[in-house]
């Protein structure tokens, strides 16, 4: 009898369990409640692109219909783009005007006739056309023209500012004057250099060319194949006079510093091989020569030896500093011993040169080569800064050309004459001056 009422009991809990175990598997069902805060949420998301409140200086972004009745079931017209509006009354989602009409009071097509934004923009525009003036960026509210200006002029400029209405310019003009110009009458671009562009590609989109013209006051560059690197020959002594000149001015290097024209100089990794169109011997003779006569030598002569001792006692031996930072500058490893690089990477290091001016930058005035190549193709009163590079077919140029507007230019060729790279330089020059 016991064994029977024990079987029982178990019986009853197995139905109690197999009767609870689905409930725990029953997969959860949204509330009520969940619902609701549903709602609640789709209710602000629909309500967020409504105005809460009247806007400052209200005005209309595009053409809106607009209501003789609050529930806007009468239209009655429609307001324009750009329309300020008089607002009394915000209700319901719905703005009530002065003369008591209604439009829809939507932040997507109202809004507040304001600045977005303005920042300090330091940089050189041009007019492509003729051009208002405003006193202030553009908005409907404050739009007053200051004067004109014509097509083609150069302008710096202070400050880049946002509205509705565009992007404006804060230009300087007639020696002192500002005001706002928009950017859809302005390019970035120099006109003349665009002439530029289209000139080389016309007469020098060679593969034999690689050509890199840019203005010293002005970020835009144009050229053929400028990032075609050849065999670099003597341009690869602008990075060692560069590093030099940075020495020099950060004070590890001084002009009067004697250099000891030892065996080593000409027999380290990346050393010129002595002789060519330098002065100094080509056979180590022990003696000490002072700095600023090495970078003499190397900047008017062409100097191998001379580029060898600054390279061996001022970069040290192409140091790793030296090459990251070279890479730096130039935009791409310029391996010296490989002595490979493009007419833009020639360029910016040119550039990079003449921001650290002093010495090593002034030596390359009046050099030996001056009657030949990019000179030659600008009139003798124009000073011209400038390396020469040539080595079996390989023969180039790299310059500033002091016009009254100066503008860098390199030209590297491979089979390419003093009188080619001449020409080159003079139809540069017509467009630029």
């Amino acid at each position: 009898m016991q064994k029977l009422k024990n079987k029982f009991n178990l019986a009853v809990w197995l139905v109690m369990i197999v009767m609870i175990i689905p409930a725990f598997f029953v997969l959860p069902q949204k509330s009520k409640e969940g619902s609701a805060e549903a709602k609640v949420k789709e209710v602000k998301q629909n309500q967020s692109s409504y105005h809460t409140e009247i806007p400052s200086r209200a005005v209309t972004l595009t053409t809106i219909p607009v209501y003789k009745d609050e529930n806007l079931q009468q239209k009655s017209g429609e307001l324009p783009e750009q329309k300020q509006l008089d607002i009394i009354k915000l209700k319901n989602n719905v703005f009530e005007l002065a003369n008591h009409t209604y439009i829809k009071a939507d932040t997507k097509n109202i809004v507040s006739d304001t600045l977005l934004s303005k920042q300090i923009k330091k940089t050189t525009v041009y007019t492509a056309q003729r051009s208002e003036v405003y006193y202030n960026p553009f908005t409907t509210y404050d739009k007053e023209v200051y004067t004109t200006l014509p097509k083609g002029q150069q302008f710096s400029t202070n400050q880049i500012a946002e509205t509705y209405w565009g992007t404006y310019y804060e230009v300087n003009f007639n020696g002192g004057q500002t005001g706002w110009i928009n950017s859809e009458n302005l390019n970035l671009e120099n006109p003349k250099m665009l002439q530029v562009q289209d000139m080389l590609r016309k007469k020098y989109n060679d593969s034999k060319y690689s050509i890199y013209v840019k203005q010293l006051d002005d970020s835009f560059t144009v050229g053929v194949n400028q990032d075609k690197k050849m065999y670099a020959a003597s341009l690869s002594k602008l990075p060692i006079l560069y590093w030099t000149q940075k020495r020099l001015n950060e004070g590890k290097a001084a002009l009067n510093d004697n250099l000891q024209y030892n065996t080593a100089i000409n027999t380290f990794k990346g050393s010129f091989e002595a002789g060519g169109t330098g002065i100094l011997p080509v056979i180590a003779n022990n003696a000490n020569y002072s700095l600023s006569e090495i970078i003499d030598r190397t900047a008017k002569n062409s100097d191998n030896v001379g580029s060898n001792l600054l390279a061996y006692y001022e970069t040290g031996q192409f140091s790793p500093a030296f090459r990251s930072g070279i890479e730096s500058i130039a935009g791409q490893a310029w391996d010296p011993v490989e002595r490979e690089a493009s007419a833009e990477m020639v360029g910016r290091i040119l550039e990079a040169l003449y921001k650290e001016g002093g010495y090593s930058f002034n030596a390359l005035f009046d050099t030996q080569f001056d009657d030949t190549k990019i000179q030659a193709g600008v009139p003798k009163n124009v000073r011209v800064a400038h390396k020469i590079g040539a080595a079996d077919a390989y023969n180039h140029d790299a310059a500033i050309v002091f016009s009254s507007e100066p503008y860098i230019l390199v030209v590297e060729t491979k089979g390419g004459s003093d009188d080619v790279i001449s020409q080159i330089s003079k139809d540069v020059y017509e467009v630029l001056k």
